[in-house]
């Protein structure tokens, strides 16, 4: 796989991975406001569940590729 492929890859993921958090968004801030939570927090958490999971990924692809 060329780089210009993986990071295309990569790129479409995270695009993909934001738009699903956009639309549960929503839903999920919902859910933290019934733990007492304000929209500002769902937003960071939704954001960080979003970005540690692209992470994860970065590094598997990487550790494969190595």
């Amino acid at each position: 796989m060329g780089r210009k492929t993986i990071l295309l890859g990569f790129a479409l993921f995270g695009y993909v991975l934001g738009f699903l958090a956009w639309l549960l968004g929503g839903s999920f801030a919902d859910l933290a406001a019934a733990f007492g939570a304000n929209q500002d927090i769902a937003d960071a958490v939704l954001a960080g569940i979003a970005g540690g999971f692209l992470m994860v990924i970065a590094v598997l692809v990487w550790a494969a590729v190595d």
